[in-house]
């Protein structure tokens, strides 16, 4: 028996190298879908769900349940549009919905519904569709048509025998020989140069030959709408916001008009005339509201039914430290890393004013730091080794009657540092928290109650509130000016975010890599980190070691910035039990010990002696009172560490 964890990596690879971009392999109970076929695979937009085990085979079989999942999207399956059908095929239009209405089914189901009984329908669809989606797979990919051919004949050998018309055409798909009295409409779907509208023309043909296996269930027959389906409406998502797009620009072709006829208006003698644009602009603005709205309202349906998409993120499992149990959840956490997109709107202004306060002190502090990298210098007096360069050459002198080079030997001193440093900053929604909660106001007793019901009453002018500062501020500006500090000093560093929600939605957010220069992109990044969700500490941990562990320097240092102790809604046995998610946290430092990893952990949490002392190391944590000294302390613990 082969299992998905054994080859969801390497598997990645392979569907990445294929598709020209990373798609997740998932499970497909992480997709809460019941299914009884134990070779079922499905897909979203960003993800292929693969069966958890393959009983009886090797990962071969996983190759081509994957391979074939591609096969949909290079034989142009989710390309379909019903009005593209009806053109080619000189059908009727779909009917025409009222102004505004969005279409809530897919090209799919509009094309399903056509049909007396659109369950038949779409079940024959999607079986002639396999027939021709196989051949496309097994002409561009004949190397793993035999993987394909081996998971088939599995099939074959534990399927029951039936004589049902559906049944038969499932066995055709899987190679075997029934239905020969129908091959010749299978022909036009094995040939080269066809599309999925050759499937809707022989839909068209066979369904009369189908639809009277009215003793089946609708269950069976796949009345519930379809992964293709769904996948349909996601593809002709991307047409809307293609559409809402060119929409935008020509609103603005239409405002620039505006202008420039107004500017044609208000010129004197230059016999300029203007147009009417009033009308189109008032009708393009419509259409470009009607179709946002279409768009977003298609997008809610979309991750309702098939999750949030992660087009941009890259997917990891880990595992996950059960205390209770005394062992780990073997891949028990997915994690999705994905860039800090850098906001628009983002003040790097004040945050530069930041770090030209804080980072005379800083740099001042990380400047009595002794280097750490050790490099050989040649040609020394004295030293640990011959140098055998320095050696020859001497020799040579001596030949030559020379005065030779005493300096013959070399020896390992330390010139440079070799740090690689991670700060992995706590972005749950608490930090959104102001540092300072401002007081109630007091109502002073003489105060008059104002009557509301006087035409002359005036409301006093209030002085506008200040936004309060919040602990993400804080954070932000700590990671901004020590990474303007340490850019100077020449220490490798990264600075990455994390939150999420359960343990299928871990999110780690990259504002900047070890190997990445400091420039205004990632300034302005940092600037962006946000208050998101929950705080699963365990699983970003053990990525963020996992960076660590893949650098090439001699020092490696992780410094967790948290407000509180680690808690999500599954993370332990009951909601807000905190032990499970302190126990897992702890396991989680402990494997960064062991590769050699420096850990330290900082909170703002005044209550955090209760848990950090169990969950760090000989007590590698600090508990700030006072968040406004976090720079200072974050300094202080970098210059500890890295100079011991």
């Amino acid at each position: 028996m082969i299992e998905l964890e054994q080859v969801e990596a390497p598997l990645a690879l392979f569907v990445e190298g294929l598709a020209g971009r990373y798609i997740h392999i998932k499970s497909l109970s992480e997709q809460h879908a019941a299914t009884f076929d134990p070779l079922a695979a499905r897909q979203s937009a960003d993800a292929i769900y693969l069966p958890d085990s393959l009983p009886g085979m090797d990962r071969s079989a996983y190759l081509a349940l994957a391979l074939r999942q591609l096969g949909y999207r290079e034989a142009g399956t989710f390309e379909f549009r019903i009005g593209e059908y009806c053109r080619r095929y000189d059908k009727p239009p779909p009917e025409v919905r009222p102004y505004g209405m969005p279409d809530r089914d897919s090209d799919f189901t509009q094309l399903f519904e056509r049909y007396p009984n659109p369950a038949v329908a779409r079940r024959l669809f999607l079986l002639l569709e396999d027939l021709r989606v196989d051949a496309c797979v097994r002409r561009h990919y004949p190397g793993g048509a035999r993987y394909l051919a081996r998971v088939y004949r599995t099939r074959l050998a534990t399927a029951a025998h039936s004589e049902l018309r559906f049944d038969q055409l499932q066995r055709r798909v899987w190679g075997a020989d029934t239905l020969t009295d129908l091959e010749h409409h299978f022909a036009p779907l094995l040939q080269s140069g066809n599309d999925v509208y050759t499937t809707a023309a022989a839909l068209d043909v066979l369904y009369p030959r189908f639809h009277h296996d009215r003793d089946l269930l609708l269950d069976e027959l796949n009345a519930e709408v379809s992964g293709a389906e769904w996948m349909q409406r996601e593809a002709r998502l991307e047409d809307w916001k293609q559409e809402l797009d060119d929409l935008a620009r020509q609103l603005l072709n239409i405002e620039m008009l505006d202008a420039e006829d107004a500017l044609l208006e208000d010129s004197e003698g230059l016999g300029g005339t203007t147009r009417d644009t009033d009308q189109t602009l008032y009708s393009a603005k419509s259409e470009r509201d009607s179709l946002a709205r279409r768009v977003e309202m298609e997008k809610a349906a979309l991750r309702h039914a098939v999750g949030q998409a992660r087009g941009r993120a890259r997917s990891f499992r880990y595992d996950e430290w059960n205390y209770l149990e005394r062992r780990y959840l073997k891949r028990w956490c997915r994690l999705y890393e994905e860039r800090i997109e850098p906001e628009t709107g983002a003040n790097v202004d004040e945050l530069r004013a930041v770090i030209r306060t804080w980072r005379p002190q800083v740099k001042a502090r990380l400047a009595q730091l002794k280097p750490l990298g050790l490099q050989r210098i040649y040609r020394v007096i004295d030293g640990d080794e011959l140098d055998m360069n320095a050696v020859l050459s001497a020799r040579q002198d001596i030949r030559a009657g020379m005065s030779p080079d005493e300096r013959t030997y070399s020896r390992r001193d330390r010139v440079q540092r070799d740090v690689c440093a991670a700060f992995l900053v706590d972005l749950s929604a608490s930090t959104d928290d102001p540092i300072d909660p401002p007081p109630p106001a007091a109502q002073e007793e003489d105060d008059e109650i104002p009557n509301l019901r006087d035409p002359f009453f005036e409301p006093p002018q209030s002085e506008p509130v200040p936004e309060p500062r919040k602990i993400i501020d804080i954070q932000r500006e700590a990671m901004l000016v020590m990474a303007s500090a340490l850019d100077v000093l020449g220490d490798s560093f990264g600075i990455y975010g994390f939150s999420g929600y359960g343990r299928d939605c871990v999110e780690f957010f990259v504002a900047k890599e070890p190997d990445e220069a400091l420039n205004a992109r990632t300034l302005t990044a940092i600037a962006s980190m946000a208050p998101k969700r929950s705080t699963r500490m365990g699983p970003a941990i053990r990525h963020a070691s996992a960076k660590l562990a893949a650098a090439g320097q001699s020092m490696k240092l992780l410094i967790v910035i948290s407000d509180g102790f680690p808690q999500d809604c599954d993370y332990g046995p009951a909601r807000g039990e905190h032990e499970y998610g302190v126990q897992d946290t702890a396991k989680a430092l402990l494997e960064a010990a062991a590769k050699g990893i420096e850990t330290f952990c900082i909170t703002v949490d005044r209550s955090g002696h209760d848990y950090l002392k169990r969950m760090c190391p000989d007590a590698r944590y600090l508990v700030i009172d006072e968040i406004e000294a976090l720079p200072d302390a974050l300094t202080k613990v970098y210059a500890t560490l890295t100079s011991s």
